[in-house]
């Protein structure tokens, strides 16, 4: 049982068993766990966010982004240069990182594949 220790006249602290304390902890954690579980899942079904499968993460840990968000897309070289309004030998060079585009070239392939720009630099 819990006990309310007061400082002039108000409640100050709360004296409680060590099992209730960590049983209430337990409670709170379930419950925003819960809550962050409900974010995620509205996130979702409102196409905020998406669920990549661990093999497309582990690519862009090793290949370029582009290409492997491309491909992911189910997209070609060719339409998705017509996308982001570059010709496709440009869109190539980047892929293979001969060339690493501008900003403004980074941010319309990331629109086009429908991104943030920090995914594919």
């Amino acid at each position: 049982m819990a006990e309310i220790l007061k400082h002039d006249g108000k409640p100050a602290f709360v004296v409680m068993p060590y099992s209730e304390y960590q049983a209430m902890l337990e409670k709170l954690e379930d419950q925003e766990d819960s809550e962050a579980y409900r974010e995620v899942r509205s996130s979702l079904s409102r196409g905020k966010d998406e669920l990549i499968p661990s093999e497309v993460v582990d690519k862009l840990l090793t290949d370029n982004p582009v290409r492997v968000w491309r491909e992911y897309r189910g997209m070609k070289q060719k339409e998705l240069a017509e996308k982001a309004g570059l010709k496709p030998s440009y869109l190539s060079q980047i892929e293979s990182g001969s060339k690493q585009g501008s900003l403004e070239t980074l941010k319309n392939i990331a629109k086009a594949l429908r991104v943030d720009l920090d995914d594919i630099t």
